[in-house]
């Protein structure tokens, strides 16, 4: 499931820089040995909304499935695996097979060479398969976690004035923040700026602030004597209904919840 078509959009290009991440390329690895099914990732195509895990049959009963990788309430990109069968060959399977071929015309000698064919693709227990998944879908929130993490990082493929751009943007989060102004303070102008960050980084410029400011409250979230309401207004948000409504979009769920789940799941990391 290796793709070469060159990246033409930010998206493509983002996500072309995960899957050649360490993470993606040692997970890759490992879930091959241990399963010996393929690991592909794809950039999602902007007008396509996988919502949960889709696995498809052809045919020939061999299944692909796409496990989708999220930042926030956004599906970024799919991880690809599959190319097996999940039932036995014999003659039952294979009649299903039999008998679209012999509806699209194919002759007897095709049909026994499709027969061949059919007989020696790999085949795994579904249960099997759906525990690969398990363990594909457990991988596909550290993938969106370390995505996020690398979209407001600065990179050194990227142009200086958007480098130099997310340095502005992070050392001056808590205070009020314009378009106009962070171009300036890189030497561009407004709308070369715009069209530059937002083809650089796949966000516009509004969007990255935000995010930004949601990460970064995250990040005070986890210690259990901070405030929301003193949170949103130390990450730059002017009021506390657009800091919830920002978190919850991009983070789907709300900042009390966001930390409710962190306690839960993991005390150790709620640092006083």
């Amino acid at each position: 499931m290796n793709h070469t078509i060159a990246p033409t959009t930010p998206r493509q290009r983002f996500i072309q820089n995960l899957a050649e991440s360490e993470l993606f390329q040692h997970y890759q690895k490992a879930f091959h040995t241990l399963t010996s099914l393929p690991l592909g990732l794809e950039a999602s195509k902007e007008d396509e909304h996988i919502e949960s895990i889709v696995t498809r049959k052809g045919v020939a009963g061999v299944v692909e499935t796409q496990v989708p990788v999220r930042v926030g309430k956004n599906t970024i990109a799919v991880l690809l695996t599959g190319g097996v069968r999940l039932q036995p060959a014999n003659a039952d399977t294979f009649a299903p097979v039999a008998k679209a071929l012999l509806d699209d015309g194919h002759s007897a000698p095709e049909i026994r060479g499709a027969k061949v064919h059919f007989e020696h693709a790999p085949i795994m227990e579904p249960a099997r398969y759906e525990a690969a998944l398990a363990i594909l879908q457990s991988f596909a929130l550290q993938l969106g976690e370390s995505a996020h993490r690398m979209l407001f990082a600065t990179a050194t493929h990227e142009p200086e004035a958007v480098r130099n751009a997310k340095t502005f943007i992070h050392a001056h989060l808590a205070e009020p923040m314009s378009l106009e102004a962070v171009a300036s303070a890189v030497n561009v102008s407004p709308f070369h700026f715009c069209k530059l960050f937002k083809r650089a980084t796949g966000l516009t410029f509004t969007d990255f602030v935000n995010r930004a400011r949601v990460e970064k409250a995250k990040r005070m979230l986890m210690k259990p004597a901070a405030r929301i309401t003193e949170v949103a207004y130390d990450v730059g948000f002017q009021s506390l209904s657009h800091f919830n409504r920002s978190f919850r979009r991009i983070a789907d769920e709300s900042p009390t919840e966001f930390r409710s789940r962190m306690k839960h799941s993991g005390p150790a990391l709620m640092a006083a």
